[in-house]
C-alpha cells in the first residue's frame, strides 16, 4: 500500500487489495454520498418546471440540506475525537442520504422535497469527520494524497450522476431517473458496508486520544476557536463551498433557461466540469504534500475567479466547453489544499473537531448562497449570481494571504509512514 514519490508530480495510485479494503470502501462511500445528490441537483430544472416551482424554491431547496448539515458537522467531529464510532457514523450517513430520496418518488410536492433534503443534509455531512480522520491516520505524511483519494470518490460521484441521469432523461421522467438512481446506490451501499464490517483497516486506526472525555472535547473546541490560521482557511473553505454550490445549483438552470439546452448535453457539460475536477484533486493533493497547499489554493481561487466570468461572458460559444473544463479543473483544486492545509495547523487529537469546523462553516455558506442566489437571480436574472460568486472567490484569495503556508514533506518520505505531520 506504499507509493514511492519520487518528484512533485509522479506517484503511485495504491493498487485496492485485501489490506486495504477499507480505504477504497471510505473512497466509494464518498462516491455514493456525494453521487445521488448530484443527480438530483441536475434533475432540478426539470422537477421545478413540472412542479411549478420559482427559483427562489429551488434554491430553497438546496439551503435547507446544507443548512442541516452545518447542524450536525461539529458535534460529528467532536464526537469521532471523543469516542470513535467511525464505521457507524459512516454507515447512518449512507443510509440517511439514499433513503430520502424514495419518499419523493412517493409524494412528489415541494413539502416532502424540503423534509427530503433536510435529512440529506444530515446524511451527507456526517460522512466527513469519521472519514477524514480515518485517513488522515493511514497517511500521516501525505495526507494531501490521501484527501486527494477521499475527494476522487466524490468527484467520481459527482462525474458519473449528472451524465447517467441527463442521459437517461431521454427515455424517462425524472422520477424515474430519481428512482433508478436510488436502487442503485442503495443496492451498492449494502455491498460498501459488507466491505466495511469485514475490512479489518477501520479497526486498526489509532483510537481516539481521550475516549468518552467531555473535558478532552471541549479543549479541542477551544484550541481550534483560538487557532486564527484555522479560523481564516475555514472562512476560506466555506467560500469555496458557496462558489461550488452556487455553481452547482445555477449552472444547470443557466444551462436550460438561457442557453435552452437539451438534457443530454446539460448532463455532458454538467460532467465535463465534474470530470476535470477527477483529473485535478489528485494532482492538486499531491502537489499540496510536495510545494504547499498555499500555492495550490491561490492559485485555484484566482483561475476560478476568472472562468466563472468567462462561462457567463461566452455564453453558448466553442470556447464554453473550454472555460467548463477549466472551471472543474480549479474549482476541485482548492479543496485537498485547504482541508490539508487546515488539518496540518492542529494537534491531531483534535483532527475531527478541525474537520467538523470547516464543514459547519461550509455549510452555512453553502446553505445561503441557493437561496439568495435564487432571489437575485428571480430579480435581476441568473448571471448576476455568477459575477457575486467570482467575486467572493477573490475575497477568499486575499484572506489567504494571512495565513503561513506548511513546510512541504521532503521528496524521499513514503505513504503509510508512522512518522511526521
Amino acid at each position: 500500500m506504499e507509493a514511492a514519490w519520487r518528484s512533485p508530480l509522479r506517484w503511485r495510485m495504491p493498487r485496492p487489495d485485501l489490506s486495504n479494503a477499507g480505504l477504497w470502501a471510505i473512497a466509494t462511500g464518498h462516491a455514493l454520498n456525494h453521487g445521488i445528490s448530484a443527480a438530483f441537483t441536475l434533475l432540478l430544472p426539470f422537477l421545478a418546471k413540472d412542479l411549478g416551482l420559482s427559483f427562489a424554491q429551488v434554491g430553497l431547496l438546496v439551503s435547507v440540506r446544507q443548512f442541516m448539515s452545518m447542524a450536525v458537522n461539529l458535534p460529528a467531529g467532536l464526537l469521532v475525537d471523543a469516542v470513535g464510532h467511525r464505521e457507524r457514523l459512516m454507515t447512518a450517513s449512507l443510509a440517511a442520504t439514499i433513503l430520502p430520496y424514495g419518499l419523493v418518488l412517493v409524494y412528489p410536492n415541494f413539502s416532502v422535497l424540503l423534509a427530503c433534503q433536510a435529512l440529506v443534509g444530515v446524511g451527507m455531512f456526517l460522512w466527513h469527520p469519521a472519514a477524514i480522520t480515518s485517513l488522515s491516520a493511514r497517511y500521516p505524511d501525505r495526507r494531501g494524497y490521501g484527501l486527494a483519494l477521499h475527494e476522487l470518490g466524490a468527484n467520481l460521484g459527482d462525474t458519473l450522476a449528472p451524465l447517467a441521469a441527463g442521459l437517461l432523461l431521454t427515455l424517462l421522467s425524472w422520477t424515474g431517473v430519481l428512482g433508478v438512481h436510488v436502487a442503485a446506490s442503495a443496492a451498492l451501499a449494502l455491498v460498501l458496508l459488507a466491505v466495511l464490517r469485514s475490512s479489518t483497516g477501520l479497526r486498526t486506526d489509532p483510537a481516539p486520544a481521550a475516549p468518552g472525555s467531555a473535558r478532552g472535547s471541549l479543549r479541542g473546541i477551544g484550541a481550534t476557536l483560538r487557532n486564527p490560521g484555522l479560523l481564516v482557511l475555514a472562512l476560506v473553505s466555506g467560500i469555496r463551498s458557496l462558489t461550488q454550490n452556487g455553481l452547482s445549483t445555477f449552472l444547470p438552470l443557466y444551462l436550460v433557461y438561457v442557453l435552452r439546452l437539451p438534457a443530454p448535453l446539460l448532463g455532458l457539460y454538467m460532467t465535463l466540469v465534474q470530470a476535470s475536477g477527477l483529473v485535478a484533486t489528485p494532482l492538486a493533493g499531491s502537489l499540496s504534500d510536495r510545494i504547499g497547499p498555499k500555492r495550490v489554493a491561490t492559485v485555484g481561487m484566482t483561475t476560478t475567479s476568472l472562468a466563472v466570468v468567462a462561462a457567463v461572458l461566452l455564453g453558448a460559444t466553442p470556447v464554453f466547453v473550454l472555460v467548463l473544463a477549466v472551471l472543474g479543473f480549479f474549482l476541485y483544486s482548492m479543496r485537498p489544499a485547504l482541508f490539508r492545509w487546515a488539518i496540518g495547523v492542529v494537534p491531531r487529537e483534535h483532527e475531527g473537531t478541525t474537520v467538523g469546523l470547516l464543514f459547519t462553516v461550509q455549510s452555512l455558506f453553502s446553505s445561503l448562497t441557493p437561496v439568495a442566489g435564487g432571489a437575485l437571480a428571480d430579480r435581476f436574472g441568473l448571471p448576476v449570481v455568477f459575477y457575486v460568486i467570482a467575486g467572493s472567490v477573490l475575497v477568499g484569495n486575499l484572506l489567504l494571504r494571512l495565513v503561513p503556508d506548511l513546510r512541504p514533506a521532503p521528496y524521499g518520505v513514503r505513504l503509510g509512514s508512522a512518522h511526521g505531520r
